[in-house]
């Protein structure tokens, strides 16, 4: 059964597969159909983000937060025509998590917006759809591992009498004994994240909404490298190339590592830092996400199989970071995409020491010290 939105709009929604499916392995289709006698305006882009149009609700009808929509691209804004007895056929997949309780959740699709079918007083809205889900992978967190500090004693604190630089310092120590530097600490990640976004400009409205996912990677802090591998395993679902999947590798790498360090007190091992490295393993299991493959990416779980622009601000959500258009949270950051904007404004661009909040969070953490994140070309301290 289907609802109408605005006159001779309808829309009918059916789960993908009738049978009982994994969290991030659950899909929806919904065809929209102009039964009017005469041409509507429908934006088919805008409509295929799950967060722009789906309604998710639990077994007590509790509202199921979705992960935020891609950012706002131009062809956002391209309206087209639904001739009569035209229609459109619109797949979600990718809007739940892959750790969201074993249950049916129901969902439909719902917009207020004319460009999205419908009007303030007749909402474009489908019947509730049931999906069950089963949740056979939990996601739990690991333990620290039990070689950070090196066995043997090192002072708290030393120095040089030399103005010599923070690198200088480290391999004059490495070499002549006085640290071990050997010391390995790592630790998995799994925080909530929301966002609201409001101050959508005209055509854009629909991105008005709270958004909610969970942040989760694996985060090594490595003395006898200097380093903070970061680690994000992806399980994929869908039909991808072997190039495909290593664009995807290399856009992500490029765009996160590199380019900041984390700064840590309290560690005379690396005086001048920990680089920060990003990177995505594909995995069969033990993810911390689901990536559907689809022909464009429209949200953190729902990559383009040929982007490799967007997908770089999504792994950003997977590393915490929130979106920087319109307003978040009461932060005006005005339009998306803008030319100087960072990452999480504008996929094309690098990310900035903010987008790395969490990872020095979980730095700190495990390393019992104070710290802060620099660009790699900054001296600590």
């Amino acid at each position: 059964m289907s609802e109408y939105g605005r006159p001779g709009l309808r829309a009918l929604a059916k789960p993908e597969r009738d049978e009982v499916v994994e969290p991030g392995e659950a899909a929806l289709e919904v065809t929209v159909r102009n039964d009017a006698g005469e041409p509507v305006r429908f934006n088919r882009h805008q409509a295929s983000h799950p967060a722009l149009v789906l309604q998710v609700r639990d077994e007590r009808d509790r509202p199921v937060l979705l992960a935020p929509p891609s950012a706002p691209g131009a062809e956002d804004l391209v309206v087209e025509e639904l001739g009569p007895g035209q229609s459109v056929l619109l797949r979600y997949a990718g809007f739940l998590d892959r750790s969201l309780d074993t249950g049916t959740y129901r969902v439909r699709y719902f917009s207020p917006y004319p460009h999205l079918g419908g009007t303030e007083e007749a909402p474009l809205s489908t019947d509730w759809v049931p999906i069950s889900v089963h949740s056979t992978q939990a996601f739990r967190p690991g333990v620290e591992l039990p070689q950070w500090p090196p066995p043997f004693p090192r002072p708290p604190t030393w120095s040089v009498p030399l103005r010599l630089s923070g690198k200088l310092v480290d391999v004059l120590a490495r070499r002549l004994g006085f640290l071990a530097c050997q010391g390995v600490l790592e630790q998995e990640i799994d925080e909530q994240r929301t966002e609201t976004i409001s101050n959508a400009p005209p055509g854009s409205e629909a991105w008005n909404g709270t958004y909610g996912w969970r942040a989760r990677f694996l985060v090594r802090v490595e003395e006898a490298s200097c380093r903070v591998s970061v680690t994000i395993r992806i399980r994929l679902v869908g039909t991808i190339t072997s190039g495909q999947r290593s664009a995807w590798e290399s856009a992500i790498r490029d765009a996160w590592s590199g380019l900041f360090k984390v700064c840590a007190n309290r560690q005379p091992c690396c005086v001048n830092g920990f680089p920060i490295h990003v990177a995505v393993q594909f995995v069969t299991s033990g993810e911390h996400q689901v990536v559907n493959v689809g022909t464009s990416t429209t949200n953190m779980g729902n990559w383009g199989a040929t982007d490799t622009v967007d997908v770089s601000h999504e792994a950003g959500h997977m590393l915490g970071a929130l979106d920087e258009y319109f307003t978040v949270n009461g932060v005006d950051y005005g339009l998306g995409r803008q030319a100087d904007g960072a990452i999480m404004n504008n996929p094309a661009n690098p990310p900035a020491a903010r987008h790395y909040d969490l990872i020095l969070q979980a730095v700190r953490g495990l390393t019992g010290g104070a710290g802060c994140t620099q660009p790699v070309s900054a001296m600590c301290g």
